[in-house]
């Protein structure tokens, strides 16, 4: 089932959501001439901070461009600044990853699709769900869901979202990346 959204974008996994276009760099390869699985870690985190704002927006460099530290390469569902504006006094901490890798992501020119969702919000946490793909649909690689806690950096604990930042957010919540496995 291929998803197409409103400006026309694809996704073999996804009906509805924020793609940032990234650029493969040659050394991203593996000895195989595949994308490395940890430069794809690395990948979803950089899609991660342009879609949602820095995680560091409060102490940014002045220039960075765009609202919130988000850059052009962003499309799509437009999630809440949420992320950078707590950036002053909440620590955004990776609680866990899980990722599948369906297929190799072979190293060319031109840039690769991450697209996003939001797609469940608790009480001090959100989970975020990826799918690497081409950027015309047609073929999907990778699959992966993290969970971002929300920690006062005063307190060290985490914080809860409050009212404004709750609501937000679920008015972004999307349907969950297909994972096999799934335990929710």
């Amino acid at each position: 089932m291929m998803g197409r959204m409103h400006n026309g974008t694809t996704n073999p996994h996804l009906n509805e959501f924020t793609r940032v276009l990234l650029e493969l760099r040659w050394g991203d390869m593996d000895a195989y001439g595949h994308v490395n699985n940890v430069t794809q870690l690395r990948l979803l985190e950089e899609a991660r901070v342009r879609a949602l704002g820095s995680p560091t927006h409060s102490t940014d460099a002045p220039t960075t461009p765009g609202q919130s530290g988000i850059a052009e390469t962003v499309s799509g569902i437009i999630i809440p600044s949420i992320f950078a504006e707590a950036s002053e006094t909440t620590e955004l901490l990776v609680a866990s990853h899980a990722i599948e890798y369906r297929r190799p992501i072979p190293y060319r020119a031109g840039p690769i699709a991450i697209d996003l969702v939001i797609s469940e919000v608790k009480p001090a946490s959100v989970t975020i769900g990826y799918s690497i793909a081409e950027p015309d649909g047609s073929v999907g690689y990778t699959l992966a869901e993290t969970v971002i806690v929300f920690v006062d950096r005063t307190s060290s604990r985490p914080r809860r979202l409050n009212q404004e930042e709750t609501a937000a957010m679920e008015d972004v919540i999307r349907p969950a990346v297909p994972m096999r496995g799934r335990k929710r």
